[in-house]
């Protein structure tokens, strides 16, 4: 039988978070890796985002039962609702910052080109790039700084330099991926309402053109704001959305590939299959054995 699925709605180990606009954490990486043995079991948190540096040491990050040998100097982003754990050597340093899963959002609202990069898991490596590092780095010495201390405009300041580091994560994302288009606020604010639509619906099944309805536009408009924002069609957006709920059933559940095609509203779980091999590469039955 599968290992029930493990989530936190504080961090690793704590359920007694609440979620508060303020909420920003950091502490030494090692603390609590050392607290359990320098193994962080696989598991996500519901309301938090978290930010790994690493500047010295090695171990191997874990996503949907997928190993990445990571060592430093290396950056991880984990946004909310995603899959990780960590087995660390005993030689690791550095920190990790935990934040609140609304800040990212907050401090781009006009840009949900980079909020929608940052929904994703990404691991940059820095060996062949350290001064890039050292000034990412220098940004983290001086969050912790400036949350161990009272100053002036305290939480602006904080912000500031979160959306330095955020937009230095984002340029390195598109390093490897052809430019963006730009586009207007108009075409943003749309593009946001439907990126909040579809993570509230999938307890209900959506056609596009109810998608486009709700937002108030017509199904060609929104298809022109998802080619614009991310260059991809409203219908890949939503399946790598499924796609990614569907990788969760599938590892951390007993359920059968139909319950879990139900549970997403497919009627039909021979078409879900057919759709997750297309975008995975392997049927679920085969993930899942992986």
């Amino acid at each position: 039988m599968k290992a029930k699925l493990v989530i936190f709605n504080g961090l690793y180990g704590d359920n007694h978070y609440k979620p508060i606009l303020e909420f920003i954490h950091a502490e030494p990486l090692e603390s609590r890796s050392k607290m359990y043995n320098w193994e962080i079991n696989e598991h996500l948190h519901t309301d938090l985002a978290q930010l790994f540096v690493i500047e010295e040491g090695s171990g191997i990050l874990i996503s949907e039962k997928k190993e990445t040998i990571v060592s430093g100097p290396n950056i991880i982003f984990i946004p909310t609702n995603t899959l990780h754990g960590f087995t660390f050597q005993d030689n690791i340093k550095g920190e990790v910052i935990t934040f609140a899963d609304f800040f990212i959002e907050n401090n781009f609202k006009q840009n949900q080109k980079i909020v929608f990069e940052l929904s994703h898991l990404q691991c940059f490596n820095f060996e062949k790039n350290n001064a890039l590092f050292e000034q990412i780095n220098t940004l983290k010495k001086m969050i912790i700084k400036e949350l161990n201390e009272e100053n002036a405009e305290k939480r602006i300041f904080i912000n500031s330099l979160f959306q330095t580091i955020f937009l230095a994560i984002f340029r390195l994302n598109q390093i490897q991926k052809k430019a963006v288009k730009v586009t207007d606020n108009k075409t943003l604010k749309y593009f946001q309402i439907f990126q909040k639509s579809i993570k509230q619906g999938f307890s209900e099944t959506k056609t596009i053109s109810q998608y486009a309805k709700e937002i108030g536009i017509t199904t060609m408009h929104l298809n022109r704001v998802c080619r614009s924002v991310l260059d991809k069609s409203p219908i890949q957006i939503i399946h790598e959305q499924l796609i990614i709920e569907a990788k969760k059933y599938l590892l951390n559940t007993s359920y059968s590939i139909s319950e879990i095609s139900y549970f997403l509203n497919f009627n039909d779980p021979a078409y879900f299959t057919r759709l997750f091999k297309k975008n995975v590469g392997v049927s679920p039955s085969d993930f899942r054995k992986t």
